[in-house]
């Protein structure tokens, strides 16, 4: 409603574990707060598939040999290797005025990521091009292009999803800090040079000092919406 602060509820994993975090992320959908904001990193690898995913499209041997979990999250889409990494996830009730329409809602989600990236000295690009074309899609969430993606060299760097319910929407990113192309090239069967071809990790930065600008930054924007200043 105009003129009614926001609230916005602040949650970090730092570091994490894949099902704690992602049982956590749909626990957060389900209950529908107003707005919340979860940041998790996890300092070894895992897998993480989008929620209708075939198993099947990453090496399941090679995981278990190496023991990287593989998990499902809230979202759809396809699968990432988070190995030190951040994701960032907000959590809106369904009828707020960002929720509305999922490009929007990536819209809004994205100005304030690449705003707050910028102001720890990590500038990226908006992708504006078409979508991917409709051959069989890749496995690997950083070989798509979307409306939902940041670039760095024209490269994927950040990549989104998002997950709607009755009672809540989900939109999260996953910023992608490290990258080793022959480990992702293991984890989903394919060669190291089509990783470095598609994916760039972003530049070294204050990590701390990013976290304080993202929940600043999501906390303002919200604010701002909840003053009725901006749909």
């Amino acid at each position: 409603m105009p003129g009614a602060s926001l609230e916005l509820q602040v949650f970090q994993s730092l570091p994490g574990d894949p099902h704690r975090d992602l049982a956590f992320e749909e626990d957060l959908v389900r209950r529908a707060p107003p707005a919340a904001l979860f940041l998790y990193s996890w300092p070894r690898p895992a897998v993480v598939l989008g929620c209708g995913q075939r198993e099947s499209d990453v090496d399941l041997a090679f995981c278990r040999r190496e023991g990287i979990p593989v998990v499902r999250r809230a979202s759809g889409g396809t699968g990432v290797v988070h190995h030190d990494d951040l994701a960032v996830s907000l959590v809106l009730a369904a009828d707020h005025p960002w929720a509305r329409r999922i490009g929007d809602l990536y819209d809004r989600f994205l100005e304030v990521l690449q705003e707050a990236l910028a102001q720890v000295g990590a500038l990226t690009e908006r992708y504006v091009g078409p979508a991917s074309p409709g051959r069989p899609r890749s496995p690997i969430c950083f070989e798509g292009m979307g409306r939902e993606t940041l670039l760095v060299g024209g490269r994927k760097a950040v990549g989104c999803a998002q997950a709607r319910r009755r009672l809540a929407v989900l939109v999260h990113g996953f910023l992608l800090m490290h990258l080793d192309p022959v480990f992702h090239g293991a984890v989903f069967g394919v060669s190291p040079e089509r990783i470095e071809a598609s994916l760039a990790p972003l530049p070294p930065l204050d990590r701390r000092a990013l976290l304080g600008a993202l929940v600043v930054g999501f906390r303002d924007a919200l604010e701002k919406v909840a003053r009725g200043s901006r749909p």
